[in-house]
């Protein structure tokens, strides 16, 4: 005899299904204690958190810290360093906190991970790590570190290839069994979802949701990697935008928090050395804007910048005159006065190089650096044509 709708209703597994909408009333007091809570725990250097910290002061101030069942993902083009921000993260959390901290690693091993951890940590060079060639300095400072690193609740997984049905038995059995209280997956794309597809984009898209649904079911905070493709390679500055997430625009739609990362001086050595832009481009509780952080590559590592971060605010109507003048300022120039600016690469203090477009890097022509010129030689290859760096 076949089941009734109503039998099949009465036998639905899914506790939520039989489970009663809250009232907003209930609801509000543990929404209160969320905020005395983090209040509490606040100083005038470290805002309060509502979540596990990133170790990154200003970066912790935009966001409330990782809180728990949230996703957050960090893009950024080859070999800008997101592994590296990753394993900061967790870093902090394990090492620094004492909170057992899950890392599941597709796209190295468990050595080269924990060497990475001991290089940024000891603060010794990776490739003297990797080669042997250490100085008696670098051996103390490794034998000092090695204590540390060997007591920390970190949890390794990597594997060559997985899915995410692995991901999500792995993930429950050490949540309930150590405690774990952050997840980290290096790689979304390289993790295969339960039922294959034949588009790329619908399989990642798969993933990240059910990455999503695994942070709310275990109540931790998820971070996560992703590639980003071309685009910023063909764009002017290289700067990274929510689009060129790779194969799946799903990862806009899931994530609570997106970070792109962004180094200048990865494609210009010369161009802000040693610092990289973390762009919170999507932020579901709170505003977006740039932290701007160290870049200690030697090491494997981020650290703090004592430099206020720029939140992306909206912009004012443009009259005829700012109009004007964004296109004829030389973004390598600081204004001292209406008529005079001091330029960033030359130091010198000149009229001329906001107004009306005269450039000393370009001299009138339209310089890829300084983004202004008209219709004269440069002055770097002494040529009114042909020059690669003004593009005349």
């Amino acid at each position: 005899m076949a089941d009734s709708p109503d039998d099949k209703f009465e036998s639905n597994p899914n506790p939520a299904a039989h489970a009663e909408p809250s009232h907003i009333g209930n609801v509000l007091a543990s929404t209160l204690d969320l905020v005395e809570d983090a209040g509490a725990g606040g100083d005038e250097q470290q805002p309060g958190l509502l979540g596990y910290p990133t170790g990154f002061p200003h970066l912790d101030a935009f966001t409330g810290g990782l809180e728990p069942g949230t996703l957050t993902v960090i893009a950024s083009r080859p070999g800008i360093g997101r592994t590296t921000l990753l394993t900061d993260i967790c870093r902090r959390n394990a090492i620094t906190d004492a909170s057992p901290v899950l890392v599941f690693t597709l796209e190295e091993s468990q050595e080269a991970f924990v060497m990475r951890v001991l290089s940024a940590e000891a603060r010794v060079a990776r490739h003297y790590l990797r080669s042997g060639r250490m100085a008696d300095e670098d051996w103390k400072r490794l034998a000092k570190t090695l204590p540390l690193v060997s007591s920390a609740p970190l949890f390794v997984e990597a594997p060559a290839s997985t899915d995410m049905k692995t991901v999500r038995e792995i993930a429950s059995r050490m949540v309930e069994k150590h405690g774990v209280v952050l997840v980290a997956i290096d790689g979304i794309q390289d993790v295969r979802p339960e039922k294959r597809s034949d588009l790329r984009e619908r399989e990642v898209g798969d993933v990240v949701r059910d990455i999503k649904t695994l942070a709310r079911e275990l109540s931790v905070p998820v971070v996560a990697t992703s590639h980003l493709n071309r685009g910023p390679e063909n764009r002017f500055g290289r700067k990274p935008e929510l689009d060129d997430l790779r194969e799946s625009g799903a990862i806009t739609f899931a994530a609570d928090t997106l970070l792109l990362l962004h180094r200048p001086d990865a494609h210009d050595k010369l161009d802000r050395p040693g610092e990289a832009d973390v762009w919170l481009a999507k932020h579901r509780q709170g505003p977006t804007g740039v932290v701007t952080l160290v870049f200690m590559g030697h090491y494997g590592r981020f650290a703090h910048l004592e430099r206020e971060p720029e939140e992306d605010k909206p912009k004012p109507p443009a009259d005829w005159l700012t109009d004007w003048m964004k296109n004829a300022t030389c973004r390598f120039s600081d204004p001292v006065s209406f008529s005079q600016s001091r330029c960033h690469v030359t130091g010198r203090t000149d009229t001329g190089l906001r107004i009306a477009g005269h450039c000393r890097h370009s001299f009138g022509w339209p310089c890829l650096r300084s983004g202004v010129g008209a219709s004269r030689g440069c002055e770097r290859s002494a040529r009114g044509g042909g020059c690669r760096r003004s593009g005349g």
